[in-house]
Parts: C-alpha cells; sequence; structure tokens
C-alpha cells in the first residue's frame, strides 16, 4: 500500500501530541473559550465571569471573539456526553481534559497542509518533510497544540489561505475554495489577523478575476459574523471586546524595543524559540529565484510577516504574556517555515550540517516548554500574578530581556528539579475538584524558588490585571475556582510535569497503565512519522 506523506505526518503527529498533551483548560482566556462553546451548545453566548465583559442585559460575555469556540462545538458536545459516566467531583476537569486536544488536532492537521503546499509550491518530498517536522517539534507550536488558545487555529487557517491563494493563480483547482477556508479559519477567530490574512492573498494578484470571488465571499462572511456577534454581545458591531486594547492608545511600545523584543530578545525573540529560522534568509532567495507560484508566496511571506511585527511590535502588550515564546508571531510560523523548507532543498552538505544543529537547538528550547507549562514557570519565577500594568515599561522586563532569566533557561531549571524529585519518589499528589478544602495550612514555597510570596497565585497564568473579581472574591479563590485545584495542589504542582497522565497520576490513578498508553502512542506517533519520512524522500516530483 502507498503511503500518502502528508496523511502520515499529521496521523504521526497527532499521536506525538496526544501523548504529550497536557489534558487542562486553565489559563483565563481558555476557560472562557470553553464556556463560550458550551454556551454555544445550548443555544446562547453569555459565559461565567472570566477574561469577560458586561454587555447586553448585564451578562458577561467572552472578550474574544467566537471562531474557535465555534469550530471546537464537536469537541465539546462530544466530552459533555462522554463525561456524563464521571464522578461530579471530577466531570468538569474530565471534560476540561477531552476538549484540550482540540489544538492537537489542528496543529497535527496543519503539519499536513504544510507539506502539502511546500510540495505544490514546488519544494522537494525531503526537503518538505524536513520543513514540516522543523516545524512542528523544534518551535513553539508544539506548546501551542498543548493549549485551547486561538494560534493554531490562526496559522491553519494563514496557510490555508496562502497555499489556496498560490494554486489559484495558476488556475489549480478547488484552489479558491482552498483559501476562502483558510480565511475563514484565520480571522472569525481573531479580528487582529485580518491585514495577515490580506497579505497571504497576495499571489491571487496574477490571477483571474473569477478566482478572487470565493476569498472575497469569505472576507465578507467573516466580517459579518464578527459584526453580527459584537451587536449580540454588546449592541453594537463597533465594539469587539477588546476596549481600549483595540484603539490607538494601545499601540504605546517604540516599535524598536518591539522588533527586538518579538524577534530576538531572550525572554521572547522568536529566532531563539525557532532557531531553524536563522535559514530563513537563504529560503527567502531561493524562493524569489523560482518561477511562478514559489516566487509570488515568497512575496506573500514577507508581507505576512511584516503586517506581523508592525502590528504587534508597536501593540502594549507585544509579547502576549502569559504564554510560551513570542504567541502573536505563531500564526505567521508556518508560513515563514516555508521559507525554511526552501533553504533546505537541494541544498548543501555543510547548510543541511547547520539546519540539523538549529533543528537539535529547537528541539531542546521546545522540550523545556512541553514538559513544564509556562505558567507554572511564570509563576516560581515570581512574574504572576502581575505587579505592574501590561503598558508600564518594566512590565516583566527581565523575563523578557535579561538572559539571566530568560524562560528557555527557567524552564529547563525547572525540568531537571522536578525529574531530580520524580526519580526520589517525590512527586506532587492533589485532590481535583477540592478547591479550597486542603489549604488549612499554606504551602512553603518551592525551594529556589524567586516566587512564593502570595496565595493569590494560580498554577495557570494568563490573567492579568484587567481580569475581574467579583464582589467577596479574592483572586485566590477566583483562580482555584478556575482550576478546580486549591491554592496547595497549585504549589505542589511547580514540582509536576504538564502532561495528562503525569496530572491524572498525581491525582491518584493509576500511574502504570496511563504512562503505558502515553508511550504506545508517542512510538505509534513515531513509527508513522518514519514511514512518513521515508515516502517523502522517494516521492516524485
Amino acid at each position: 500500500m502507498r503511503i500518502r506523506p502528508a496523511w502520515s505526518l499529521a496521523l504521526g503527529a497527532l499521536l506525538v501530541y496526544a501523548a504529550s498533551g497536557g489534558g487542562r483548560i486553565v489559563g483565563s482566556d481558555e476557560v472562557t473559550m470553553l464556556e463560550l462553546s458550551r454556551a454555544l451548545l445550548h443555544g446562547h453566548i453569555a459565559v461565567p465571569e472570566g477574561a469577560t465583559m458586561a454587555g447586553v442585559g448585564g451578562a458577561t460575555y467572552s472578550k474574544n471573539a467566537a471562531g474557535q469556540a465555534v469550530v471546537a462545538l464537536p469537541l465539546t458536545a462530544l466530552a459533555e456526553v462522554a463525561t456524563r459516566a464521571v464522578a461530579p467531583a471530577r466531570r468538569e476537569l474530565a471534560g476540561r481534559a477531552l476538549v484540550s486536544f482540540f489544538n492537537a488536532i489542528v496543529t497535527a492537521a496543519l503539519l499536513g497542509v504544510f507539506y502539502a503546499t511546500a510540495r505544490a509550491l514546488g519544494a522537494g518530498g525531503a526537503a518538505a518533510m524536513s520543513g514540516a517536522l522543523l516545524l512542528g517539534f523544534t518551535t513553539p507550536l508544539w506548546v501551542y497544540a498543548k493549549s485551547f488558545m486561538a494560534e493554531p487555529l490562526e496559522a491553519l487557517g494563514l496557510l490555508l489561505a496562502l497555499g489556496g491563494a498560490a494554486r489559484a493563480r495558476v488556475g489549480g483547482r478547488g484552489a479558491s475554495m482552498q483559501a476562502a477556508l483558510g480565511l475563514l479559519l484565520a480571522v472569525s477567530p481573531k479580528l487582529g489577523v485580518l491585514p495577515l490574512a490580506i497579505g497571504a492573498l497576495f499571489p491571487l494578484a496574477g490571477a483571474p478575476r473569477r478566482a478572487w470571488r470565493w476569498p472575497l465571499a469569505a472576507l465578507a462572511l467573516a466580517l459579518l459574523f464578527h459584526g453580527l456577534y459584537d451587536l449580540a454581545r454588546f449592541g453594537t458591531p463597533l465594539e469587539t471586546g477588546y476596549g481600549s486594547q483595540a484603539t490607538p492608545v494601545a499601540f504605546s511600545t517604540p516599535l524598536l524595543v518591539g522588533l527586538y523584543g518579538l524577534l530576538l530578545s531572550s525572554g521572547k525573540g522568536v529566532m531563539w524559540f525557532a532557531p531553524a529560522l536563522w535559514l530563513a534568509p537563504a529560503g527567502w532567495r531561493a524562493m524569489r529565484a523560482a518561477a511562478g507560484r514559489a516566487r509570488a508566496a515568497a512575496t506573500a511571506v514577507l508581507l505576512m510577516a511584516g503586517a506581523a511585527l508592525l502590528l504587534y511590535g508597536s501593540f502594549q502588550h507585544w509579547a502576549g504574556d502569559g504564554s510560551f515564546g513570542p504567541r502573536y508571531l505563531i500564526p505567521v510560523l508556518p508560513a515563514a517555515f516555508l521559507l525554511v523548507t526552501f533553504a533546505l532543498d537541494r541544498a548543501s552538505k555543510w547548510r543541511r550540517a547547520w539546519a540539523a544543529l538549529l533543528g537539535f537547538a529547537g528541539l531542546l528550547v521546545t522540550l523545556g516548554g512541553v514538559a513544564i507549562y509556562f505558567g507554572a514557570q511564570m509563576r516560581e519565577a515570581g512574574d504572576y500574578p502581575y505587579t505592574l500594568p501590561l503598558d508600564h515599561p518594566h512590565f516583566m522586563e527581565s523575563s523578557h530581556f535579561n538572559p539571566r532569566f530568560s524562560p528557555i533557561f527557567g524552564h529547563w531549571s525547572m525540568l531537571k528539579r522536578n525529574l531530580r524529585l520524580a526519580m526520589h519518589d517525590q512527586s506532587p499528589h492533589i485532590a481535583p475538584g477540592s478547591a479550597g478544602e486542603r489549604d488549612e495550612a499554606p504551602a512553603p514555597p518551592v525551594a529556589g524558588s524567586r516566587a512564593g510570596r502570595g496565595a493569590d497565585v494560580g498554577v495557570g497564568a494568563g490573567r492579568g490585571p484587567d481580569a475581574r473579581v467579583g464582589a467577596g472574591h479574592t483572586a485566590a479563590s477566583v483562580t482555584a475556582g478556575r482550576l478546580g485545584l486549591g491554592e496547595q495542589d497549585q504549589r505542589a504542582l511547580l514540582t509536576g510535569f504538564d502532561f495528562w497522565w503525569a496530572y491524572a497520576a498525581y491525582a491518584g490513578l493509576p500511574a502504570l497503565p496511563l504512562a503505558l498508553a502515553a508511550l504506545v502512542m508517542f512510538l505509534g506517533g513515531a513509527a508513522l512519522l518514519a514511514a512518513a519520512w521515508r515516502a517523502a524522500g522517494s516521492e516524485a516530483a
């Protein structure tokens, strides 16, 4: 049987992502998005208080757009049905665990689309597979595959739009509809992606007029979706939910500071979190030297990357905290790795060796983020809860710009310590569903931690100073309710690992069967990835 590299790649990646998944939805934006998806199942859009704004009828609504919640509806419905047999105390966390694999599916599909797109642009099979594996396992994309954030879906949409536009330029069958689908997936979760999506359509500049019909209809539909959703929430299509962050006043960071932060800073620089991007200039030259769709796609990648850097480089919250690496650049990462792919196509042995070294460095960086949840690292480093407003010039300054406090090293420091504790049978023990019941005596801070200075710190990060805390509720109680864990359990998890099977073992479930199940998934995924590699190497041009 002939193996199709794109399908084998996607399925193999899905198994690896599932084996290494966190099985948790804890960030305030993530929890609110899940609540919105649940609300849509029952015919309304109001959600419990969290990352919300007050709107029509005095109800609270998600600050974010609804695109991701809509796409996640099938998995949300499955979770509601599948967890009915779970004990009530653990039903909420079990439901979140199932939905948390949404981005594993999205990111695995993205890698398959990436391979197909690179091949359609003219890259060889081996180079296309190398680029896909570098993208999927040596960049923060793997970390975001463990999240319920919208960036992987936006990235998939932009890649589909770019690939479809490039194919439509020369009349590829179904290419315009692919571009239209990509635009819907990219813009519906976040209106701010619109400039990047427009850049992805650049290859259509040389296409017949009829090639524009589907993409323009998709853009109109996405904008209509945003307008109607805003009208339903706030009574006007002009309120997006982001308040002042959607106005010029929010773009207060000096552009050079933001560009340095996004590209080269020790805490958020994409060139350190995705080192293979150092090959991008060579890939740009290779794509520009090619003819037709590859050359047009190279220009589109440049436009998309430029739009992202200009848009977020001056944004007051340019770093996208709390997150791992440059969150706002994740949507353009697959497009940028098309350049990496072409740098590897028919490359010299020296360039291939350099690529292998960069890939290994990226894998090390990424494994730290995969094994240790970034919210736990922020808490241990003393970065969470936030002590300064987002637009303050010294907000998280050390973690962003001082290499000594880089999250890259912070994650690995925690990983080494937690491995040592696990080897001495000192893994955490928690009681899910009993928030507040184990907090009679506060737990001491973890040895070596710069934090441990406040009882209102949650395992997860991402709850900024603009988040609401209702009357009569402390930040600790709100965080405990959001996580389903008491403060003592939250602190205990600083010494744990961010894997679903590890969390289940910490909660008292049998550890060996869970670890074996994860190992079987991982080995199965690795075997499929190896098969995809072999098939890609022999695939005809």
